[in-house]
C-alpha cells in the first residue's frame, strides 16, 4: 500500500492514502510505471513482462528518471507503449537524459515538475583508450566546428594583412596561396590527431540517434534541436525550453504532486534511493503500480554490449 507523505504543503490536497495508485489511475484511465535507472535491454525485457502478463488499461503512464543508456531501449519502451496503449503519458520529476529524452520523444503528453529535467540527445562513444569510459558524440562535431572556425579566421586575417602590407603587391591569388599554408600548418597538429574511422563511428551512431527519434516523433526539427543544439551532455532543458520544443508539455496536478511525494517515500524505504527523482544508481528498477501492492523487480545483470547491440548510447 502507498504510505502518506508527510508533507505540509498538501493538507488541503487529495489525502494520500492506499488508493492514491487508484485515484491517478482512474483520473488517467492508465497503468501506472516507474522505471528508475539505466536504460538497457534487461529493462526492456522486465518492462515489457510487466506490460504484457496484466490487464491493461487503455493509456499508460510512465514515471522515468535516467541519466541515459542505449538509444535502441529507449526505442523499444516507447514504441511498445505506443503499440499497446492508446495514450502514452510520460512523467518527468527529476532527471531524465540523453536516452530517456529519446523516449520522451514518443510520449503523447509530458508532464513536468519543477525539478523535472530533459537533456540533449547525445550519443556516448566507448573511449579507445579507457576501458568503460565513454565520451560525448557532441565533442567530435564541436571540435570540427571549432576547428573550422579557426580556420577560417588564420585565413582571413593572413590574407588581409598580406594584401595590406603588401600595399597590394602580393597578388589575391598568391596571398590566397599563402593564407591557406600558414593556416594549415598552424592547425595540421590537430588535425592530424583526428581519426577518420572514429569520426565515421560518430556520425554514424548520430544518425541512429536521429532515425530512431524521427520514427518516434516526425518532427525534424524537434529531432535535430535536441542532437546539434546543445554544447553540452549535461545541458538542462527545464520545463519552458521542453514547452518550447515538445508543445505537449504541462505542470503536474495537485494529485500527481501529492502522488510525488508519496512515491518518492515510499521508494526511499523500500529501495534507499528516491528514484522517482534520481536514477537508481546501481541495477535499474522497473515498477508497475497496482492498488493492493507495489512489485519492484531488480535487473540481474546489467550488460550493455549483448550480442547484436550497437557500441553506442544516448
Amino acid at each position: 500500500m502507498v504510505k502518506a507523505a508527510n508533507n505540509p504543503e498538501t493538507e488541503d490536497k487529495p489525502e494520500v492514502s492506499g488508493s492514491l495508485v487508484e485515484m491517478l489511475s482512474d483520473m488517467l484511465d492508465a497503468d501506472l510505471y516507474i522505471y528508475s535507472g539505466q536504460l538497457g535491454f534487461e529493462g526492456v525485457n522486465l518492462f515489457i513482462d510487466a506490460v504484457e502478463f496484466q490487464p491493461r488499461r487503455t493509456n499508460a503512464a510512465l514515471f522515468l528518471t535516467t541519466w541515459g543508456g542505449i538509444a535502441e531501449a529507449a526505442y523499444m519502451i516507447a514504441r511498445h507503449i505506443k503499440r499497446r496503449y492508446q495514450k502514452f503519458i510520460l512523467y518527468i520529476f527529476g532527471v531524465c537524459k540523453s536516452a530517456g529524452t529519446l523516449l520522451a520523444l514518443g510520449a503523447d503528453e509530458i508532464v513536468m515538475s519543477c525539478r523535472g529535467e530533459l537533456g540533449p540527445l547525445d550519443v556516448q562513444i566507448m573511449k579507445d583508450d579507457e576501458m568503460g569510459m565513454r565520451s560525448s558524440g557532441l565533442v567530435i562535431s564541436q571540435a570540427l566546428d571549432s576547428i573550422s572556425e579557426a580556420a577560417f579566421g588564420i585565413f582571413e586575417q593572413s590574407f588581409l594583412q598580406l594584401k595590406t602590407r603588401s600595399g597590394g603587391i602580393i597578388t589575391t591569388r598568391t596571398a590566397s596561396s599563402i593564407a591557406s599554408s600558414i593556416a594549415v600548418g598552424l592547425l595540421s597538429p590537430i588535425t592530424d590527431q583526428i581519426d577518420p574511422l572514429r569520426l565515421g563511428e560518430n556520425e554514424r551512431a548520430m544518425k541512429v540517434a536521429v532515425e530512431y527519434g524521427r520514427r518516434l516523433n516526425p518532427d525534424l526539427r524537434k529531432v535535430n534541436r535536441l542532437t546539434v543544439e546543445y554544447p553540452s551532455h549535461i545541458f538542462v532543458i527545464d520545463f519552458e525550453e521542453a514547452e518550447e520544443i515538445f508543445g505537449n508539455v504541462r505542470e503536474p496536478t495537485d494529485l500527481e504532486i501529492v502522488f510525488e511525494h508519496d512515491m518518492m517515500e515510499t521508494l526511499e524505504e523500500k529501495t534507499g534511493h528516491s528514484c522517482i527523482r534520481m536514477p537508481h544508481p546501481e541495477l535499474p528498477i522497473v515498477l508497475r503500480l497496482r492498488v493492493a501492492e507495489e512489485e519492484i523487480a531488480h535487473v540481474e545483470t546489467n550488460s550493455d554490449f549483448s550480442a547484436g547491440t550497437t557500441n553506442s548510447t544516448t
